[in-house]
């Protein structure tokens, strides 16, 4: 029994190790790089971010906004665990793509990072970053993440909030996490870029749920490790596990169950008709009209 425990261990942790099969590097290696630019007949979609976006232990909202545009090809550029920093540090296969439009989802691991000398540490040695994570360096990671990608790329960037951390609106996670939402909007401001409201999105629809006896913030680090292994070990959803941890739009007080996901996915959706003029694979407004 315990080697087949250890055995399942190994496997959940390869599991979260591995990366989407859309990543960009894969992509690259099965498609080359584009030799036309935007904009494209059939845009290139880049959404760029941790676990989050990554979708294995989560879900997956790009694959949600992936079905509603039929002729776009999208791209999954989400790693578990990754800091602002991380993305930084593997832009060049994003930028060699050139994609039509980016969605940067990334911060809530530099906001979790701050919570205790425990995690600040784990974070720094995990992910082996230059200097400890603070609001101050992310805010100048996130501005070189867009500049670069303003500078080498012909693509429309939209930058999201941040999802909060629980769903205690008393607690102060949701102080930390409007500190980088409002670090983000400053970006946002100075460098131009398009701004997707997810913060603001989810905490309106948590105020306005019933509420719910969730699992306090000190337990999240543990129900993220159940909940992946209730999922992928016993076949529960990840809607069940959100249910049983008491949250509304999260599954372990992190990562989205299913209407979470399709919050960010609608949002997703918004930038994307705008950026890209139509949404690909419906009919153009000329076409339109010469159906009526």
């Amino acid at each position: 029994m315990l080697s087949l425990l250890l055995s399942l261990s190994i496997k959940l942790s390869k599991l979260t190790l591995t990366l989407p099969p859309n990543e960009p590097m894969r992509w690259l290696e099965q498609y080359g790089q584009p030799q036309d630019k935007p904009p494209r007949k059939s845009p290139i979609v880049v959404c760029a971010g941790d676990s989050i976006t990554h979708g294995i232990i989560s879900t997956n909202w790009v694959a949600m906004l992936e079905s509603q545009f039929p002729e776009a090809r999208f791209i999954n550029a989400g790693v578990n665990s990754e800091l602002a920093y991380n993305l930084y540090s593997r832009l060049d296969p994003i930028i060699k793509i050139n994609p039509d439009a980016i969605i940067i989802l990334i911060g809530t691991n530099d906001a979790n990072a701050t919570f205790g000398v425990r995690s600040t540490m784990n974070y720094f040695t995990m992910q082996k970053l230059p200097e400890f994570p603070t609001p101050w360096f992310y805010k100048e990671i996130l501005t070189l993440i867009v500049q670069r990608l303003k500078n080498e790329t012909d693509a429309k960037i939209a930058l999201t909030s941040l999802p909060p951390i629980g769903e205690d609106p008393l607690h102060y996670s949701w102080i930390r996490i409007k500190e980088y939402v409002e670090i983000i909007k400053t970006v946002v401001e100075a460098e131009h870029t398009a701004y997707i409201p997810l913060y603001e999105t989810m905490t309106d629809y948590i105020r306005r749920a019933p509420k719910k006896q969730c699992i306090p913030f000190e337990s999240i680090g543990k129900a993220v490790k159940q909940a992946l292994w209730q999922h992928h070990m016993m076949g529960k959803t990840w809607d069940e596990i959100s249910a049983q941890f008491g949250y509304h739009l999260l599954i372990d007080g992190l990562h989205f169950n299913s209407t979470g996901g399709m919050i960010m996915a609608d949002l997703a959706k918004q930038f994307l008709v705008s950026a890209l003029g139509e949404n690909p694979g419906t009919p153009s407004k000329q076409e339109r009209r010469s159906l009526i």
